[in-house]
């Protein structure tokens, strides 16, 4: 199992081993983010009526992530079921696992792109999408969603790798398939006159390489973990094993989701140039929290492996080092962002009431990601020692329900978009003090089932 690419996360240096592992993820991550962003560059600078294409993709972001929520949700199941099969070294249930995620990945695919076509419309009238960019936006999604059963089975392909600590192929393949992504921006943008739907079929094809690439890779021959065509069924212990880790994940991300539905549609209401300075922030503040991202999956990964081989301590070494880490990593990327906050936003859209009306949004992320990345780094190591429902459960109160009541009850005191955004650090805050309560209880139960089985075997 310990081939090369892979990394033996139980062993060495904690400290070394997550930076290492993280360091592709957020590459990785920060690359898949560059799709979106691009995307948003183009139009923003280059399509007719640029300020209503860049809204109009923008504001369909809230919806996208929805719909998506509950399979990004299994790809991480992926990840930790995987990983702790790698760190208990059951190889023959590691092959089941592999091969049942993968035909998931297809199903689930399947379902998500019919689904995201028919409720485009309906999903964007709900959440108040002006009607001067309603049908650009329409278009953007419908295409989007083309692109879906790719996305999830490179994303779900991702996961094995990853779990089996390989993080330096998926940053390669992204890298290559975002470069595809902006160059066709560019072409069928400026070169062949398209909008919103020329993005959306640059990003679709960006995933379609994507796919092929990692199942190019997960079905060579090179690979103790390698996929075989004839062996792709759904197992049912395995399917079973990814759903109840998965399951309240993708919940939790759906209930962010309708939070942050929630939060732009009343971001809507303040009408085309806040609401294309709310994507130019969302932009450049999403590559910041890349980093947040993937020191989340790297925790994941790292937990999931030293939990299967049941090394708890090492697991509270890599929480310490993950929120030393990330943290120290987005303070540094926050106050760069902050000082050049301007230029930045200028790269999505150059109408200075645009990028005013950005500058309130960068300045809340760039402050309270320090905060958010205890919360991260927490909610991964739980759920790689297997712990998502009451994780999950933290967060939808602390983060999705705070935000829902504070839009409902706090802001109309104070109707500013300042007072809207003021949501996030506060929420962040509630979250990491709970998931902290909740990995010291789970941790010491752990620690107990250690010493009771140590004991019977000296006995």
């Amino acid at each position: 199992m310990a081939r090369k690419g892979n990394m033996d996360l139980t062993k060495g240096s904690v400290t070394k081993n997550l930076l290492l592992f993280a360091i592709p993820i957020i590459l990785s991550n920060i690359l898949q983010h560059l799709y979106t962003a691009a995307d948003r560059a183009v139009v923003g600078q280059f399509a007719e009526n640029a300020t209503g294409a860049l809204a109009a993709v923008g504001s369909t972001n809230s919806a996208i992530t929805l719909l998506l929520g509950l399979t990004n949700g299994l790809a991480v199941g992926v990840n930790i079921v995987c990983a702790n099969l790698r760190g208990a070294r059951d190889e023959k249930g590691l092959q089941r696992s592999m091969h049942t995620s993968m035909v998931l990945s297809v199903l689930c695919g399947a379902v998500l792109m019919a689904v995201g076509i028919l409720v485009a419309r309906p999903m964007l009238i709900m959440m108040s999408v002006p009607e001067s960019v309603l049908d650009l936006a329409t278009l953007y999604m419908r295409i989007y969603f083309c692109g879906v059963p790719a996305s999830l089975v490179y994303n779900f392909g991702a996961a094995i790798l990853r779990s089996n600590g390989d993080t330096r192929r998926p940053m390669v393949i992204l890298g290559v398939s975002g470069v595809v992504n902006v160059v066709l921006n560019l072409v069928l943008v400026i070169f062949c006159h398209m909008s919103v739907e020329g993005v959306a079929i640059a990003t679709v094809a960006s995933q379609v390489v994507s796919a092929v690439w990692i199942c190019g890779i997960l079905f060579s021959r090179e690979h103790d973990y390698k996929l075989a065509w004839r062996s792709l069924r759904l197992h049912k212990q395995q399917t079973w094993n990814v759903i109840k880790i998965g399951v309240p994940c993708g919940i939790n991300g759906m209930a962010f989701s309708v939070s942050n539905l929630i939060l732009q549609s009343t971001v809507n209401t303040f009408g085309e140039i806040v609401i294309a300075g709310n994507v130019a922030a969302d932009s450049v503040g999403g590559l910041i929290y890349q980093v947040l991202v993937g020191f989340y999956t790297a925790c994941v990964s790292f937990a999931g492996q030293n939990y299967g081989a049941g090394k708890i301590k090492n697991i509270d070494k890599g929480l310490v080092a993950g929120c030393i880490l990330s943290a120290g990593i987005v303070l540094a990327l926050g106050i760069v962002a902050l000082v050049f906050a301007e230029p930045l936003l200028r790269i999505f859209n150059t109408d200075p009431a645009v990028v005013a009306a950005g500058v309130p949004k960068l300045g809340i992320y760039c402050y309270g990601y320090c905060v958010f990345a205890a919360s991260e780094v927490l909610l991964g190591c739980l759920r790689g020692m297997r712990k998502t429902a009451v994780p999950s459960a933290i967060n939808v109160l602390c983060v999705c329900v705070f935000r829902v009541v504070w839009v409902w009850a706090v802001f109309p005191l104070q109707p500013t978009i300042e007072m809207l955004y003021a949501c996030y650090p506060i929420s962040w805050v509630l979250s990491g003090v709970g998931l902290l309560i909740a990995y010291l209880h789970y941790r010491k139960k752990l620690f107990l089932v250690v010493e009771n089985v140590s004991h019977h075997s000296m006995l």
